[in-house]
């Protein structure tokens, strides 16, 4: 029983696919774990990002589009028309099997302005979801003090999955 305690303890990081990061002391580590990720995808990506800057997850995603990987990505309406020169997003809507939306929050109870689609989220294959704090951009994984979640918990993910659909219905075509 002790054999079995300690080798599940020596091992079982090097076996689950649930990994915690914070950046920017463990950037690197995320972004590559996530790049990863997306390189194992097989059939569906969807994405959640307000806003969207890397050049490493972007490759990723158009790597995947080529093998016949679905991707769905949502951005902030406003933060990406304020930012079509930096966002990957325009970019990859040109792609195929690259979708790329735009959306917003809700209307404020005073009616004068809208929210922001704040979520930075993806599941991959309906089996695996990464979220936290961190945006997609080269200062979220280098510069700012974020936190990143890859989980396996295929019923969560499922689940974020069916919420992010929801987003994706709303949503407008870019």
């Amino acid at each position: 029983m002790r054999f079995i305690a300690i080798f599940f303890l020596t091992f079982a990081p090097l076996l689950a696919d649930r990994y915690f990061y914070v950046t920017p002391k463990e950037g690197a580590r995320a972004e590559a774990a996530i790049v990863k990720t997306i390189d194992k995808a097989e059939r569906e990506i969807i994405i959640t990002m307000y806003s969207f800057t890397n050049n490493n997850l972007s490759a990723a995603l158009k790597r995947a589009a080529k093998r016949g990987v679905k991707i769905t990505i949502v951005v902030d309406e406003k933060n990406m028309l304020g930012n079509l020169r930096d966002s990957k997003a325009g970019e990859l809507a040109k792609i195929k099997n690259i979708l790329v939306k735009t959306a917003r929050g809700d209307l404020a109870k005073s009616g004068k302005y809208y929210g922001i689609m704040h979520l930075k989220v993806a599941v991959i294959d309906e089996a695996l979801s990464v979220y936290g704090s961190a945006n997609w951009t080269n200062s979220a994984f280098n510069v700012n003090h974020e936190i990143v979640f890859i989980d396996d918990d295929e019923k969560l993910a499922k689940e974020i999955r069916g919420y992010l659909k929801a987003i994706v219905s709303e949503a407008e075509n870019y």
